[in-house]
């Protein structure tokens, strides 16, 4: 017995001794006991040991193809299970966890629970129905849905097991299904009439092979394929989606799919969306049930018709000398849409006849490509759980049609004017925002980062404002070509484009309360301040678009040397910051407004030894006191000094003057500065109060 798994490296084999045809064998989901079934009354167990772990390691196609199997050894010693309910036939079996197992006969359920080390099973509870035809299990779901009762097999019970606790198989309540009408079919062909019969039969009734369980956007659906026939030769597809609640109600249908197509078909679910393939057309019709331009609700269910048609599966290549020695040569490609393939829920496809097996994925940025409508676009990428990378793409592609306007391969979206492109981004990113908050689960969830990984395409456009030089732009999304010269009135188009971009952007988060990143509001600034448009920095700043903060007010101080006005917006901000006194100070003596700083500090800092050294410090710095004896050169030194002298003349102690430093040091400092006033503003040293 060879097992093999979705990774090329879960690889088994081991042998068993031949005691009859076997009708049923599967592991347990840790690979630990395996369970066969060769009659209609009893299951057989085997204990396997440990699976070794197997590191997984990037693998090309050729190799993981002829990876070797690893050999199990199961235990020499078998034990089996009869059927408690008497008089039953075994049909089948499940595995619920590790530890349980269900049997499914034709007259009840007989749940048990598995000691593999004593090698016993035991019965938890049976669940008694009457003639049960078939049944859907998925372990995924936590759903077994059993069909009894009617002999039309559309009478359905489901079972959910593990919603609350271990060892608990839970009875839903039943539904029925509908069958489809049968429409007599008129021809005077002796097999167009035994065609037709049969097709009346399978009408007449409900069949394992037309059903299948999947999960759609965190919801249990049974999928119904149906193939209806108006006229002979002709007819439809039509899907129906039954919704299996949780809170014990009955299933309801929900949703129809439709497609005017008859012929053999097979279901896939990938990534929320529902793929029928059509094998006769060769050809995939994809179906997203959230999506409302493809929809319409008819008071009772909601019907649904192709989202995107006639699609194709990837041509795919194999090695056919790596899958058997045999084979002489490898085909370039194999036979799409075989009548050898066998398709599973939710993505599996294999190749019965070559023995390959296929995960189906899509590729979202095709989608780029074939949707013109940029809206819908947005909304079924964001219903994707791998959306984000090509939601990027699209922003790219739809900014850079206005800062970069050249050829764009993707529905001509380079005709778009530039009010166009930013309704289109303002209806976006509140889409992408409203995503975001509401953090539902396999859905992209792009943060301020992903964002400005997409703005920083202005980033650009700054500094060839600041420049005015030309600059080249590099794309590899969709642009035809990489080399752009921007003129001097196309460079003020887009910062002023740029900048309502970002604006937009951070009204949509303040919108949803989003906080707002530093480097969003960096770049903002940037484009403002390389556009001259200080009047608007300053509205945006002062009716708290732009939120206050430390690294703003730094990054408009950084400003302050080319652009002045930066400097007062960014003390307004610190002032209103209320704990950032001492960087205002230090501002204000660093632009060398020292009469302003010792005002700052009369009313918003204690007077100490250290702020009075500070400010006598800037003073002599800014009078140049030490370097010229110009009588107009030592105005502030001497206004600092004498507010000082008077001050601690008021005050009673001294400790504000001696906090830090022993006697020695604060005498020799301060008669650095009594020397230097008594040079420059006194006769006779003997007229200087002693300030200590």
């Amino acid at each position: 017995v060879t097992v093999k798994g979705q990774r090329h490296e879960q690889a088994y084999s081991f042998r068993l001794e031949d005691k009859g045809a076997i009708q049923s064998i599967k592991f347990n989901p840790d690979l630990s006991v395996l369970a066969i079934k060769r009659n209609s009354n009893s299951v057989e167990f085997l204990n396997f040991p440990s699976i070794p772990s197997v590191p997984t390691s990037p693998r090309s196609p050729s190799s993981s193809m002829a990876t070797t199997a690893t050999i199990l050894q199961p235990d020499t010693i078998e034990y089996s299970q009869l059927s408690k309910t008497k008089a039953s036939k075994l049909y089948d079996f499940n595995w619920l966890s590790d530890k349980e197992i269900v049997f499914v006969t034709d007259l009840s359920l007989e749940h048990y629970v598995l000691s593999a080390k004593q090698r016993t099973l035991r019965q938890l509870k049976t669940h008694e129905l009457s003639n049960i035809h078939w049944q859907l299990f998925s372990r995924e779901m936590n759903l077994l849905l059993i069909s009894a009762g009617t002999p039309s097999g559309n009478s359905l019970i489901p079972f959910s097991f593990h919603k609350t606790q271990q060892q608990q198989l839970i009875k839903l309540p039943k539904f029925e299904v509908d069958l489809p009408q049968v429409t007599n079919l008129r021809s005077n062909s002796t097999a167009s009439n035994a065609a037709n019969q049969s097709t009346s039969k399978r009408c007449n009734e409900l069949t394992e092979r037309d059903c299948m369980l999947a999960n759609i956007y965190g919801r249990s659906y049974l999928f119904i394929v149906r193939q209806l026939f108006r006229v002979a030769g002709q007819g439809s597809i039509e899907v129906v989606l039954y919704q299996i609640e949780d809170d014990h109600k009955p299933a309801q249908k929900r949703h129809i799919l439709r497609l005017n197509l008859h012929g053999r078909c097979a279901l896939n679910v990938v990534d929320n969306l529902i793929l029928i393939h059509h094998q006769p057309t060769t050809s995939c019709y994809i179906y997203d049930i959230e999506d409302k331009s493809t929809s319409q609700y008819d008071g009772f269910q909601t019907i649904h018709d192709p989202l995107l048609s006639q699609l194709s599966i990837q041509p795919v290549n194999v090695n056919w000398q790596l899958l058997s020695s045999t084979m002489p040569t490898a085909p370039a490609t194999i036979e799409l849409y075989s009548s050898n393939w066998i398709v599973f829920l939710p993505n599996v496809i294999i190749d019965v006849k070559m023995g390959c097996l296929w995960y189906l994925l899509t590729n979202l940025d095709y989608l780029l490509d074939i949707i013109p409508d940029r809206l819908l676009l947005i909304d079924i990428l964001l219903r994707r759980t791998s959306g984000k990378a090509s939601i990027l793409t699209l922003l790219r592609t739809l900014l850079t049609n206005i800062t970069a306007p050249v050829q764009i391969d993707s529905n001509n979206v380079s005709n778009m004017s530039s009010s166009h492109v930013l309704d289109l981004w303002i209806e976006m990113i509140d889409r992408i925002n409203r995503v975001f908050i509401e953090n539902s689960p396999n859905r992209p969830l792009l943060d301020q980062s992903d964002i400005f990984s997409v703005l920083s395409l202005f980033s650009t456009i700054a500094s060839i404002s600041a420049t005015g030089s030309s600059t080249k732009f590099h794309r590899s999304l969709s642009i035809t070509s990489n080399d752009t010269t921007l003129d001097e009135h196309d460079q003020n188009h887009s910062l002023k484009f740029a900048t309502s971009v970002v604006i937009e952007y951070i009204r949509s988060l303040n919108d949803y309360n989003i906080s707002v990143q530093y480097f969003i509001y960096e770049l903002l600034v940037n484009l403002l301040v390389r556009n001259n448009q200080f009047f608007q920095l300053q509205q945006l700043i002062q009716y708290q678009v732009l939120a206050d903060s430390l690294q703003l007010a730094c990054l408009l101080l950084s400003l302050s040397n080319t652009q002045q006005p930066t400097t007062q917006l960014a003390l307004d901000m610190l002032k209103r910051l209320t704990n950032a006194n001492e960087e205002i100070v230090e501002i204000l003596l660093g632009h060398n407004f020292i009469i302003e700083a010792l005002h700052f500090c009369i009313g918003h800092l204690p007077i100490t030894r250290t702020l009075a050294r500070k400010l006598l410090e800037a003073a002599i710095k800014s009078d140049e006191l030490l370097s010229s004896t110009a009588s107009n050169q030592k105005i502030l030194f001497y206004t600092v000094y004498t507010f000082f002298e008077e001050y601690f003349q008021r005050t009673t102690t001294v400790s504000a003057l001696a906090q830090s430093t022993s006697n020695n040091e604060q005498k020799d400092e301060l008669e650095m500065f009594k020397s230097l006033f008594n040079l420059h503003f006194r006769h006779q040293e003997s007229d200087v109060p002693n300030i200590q």
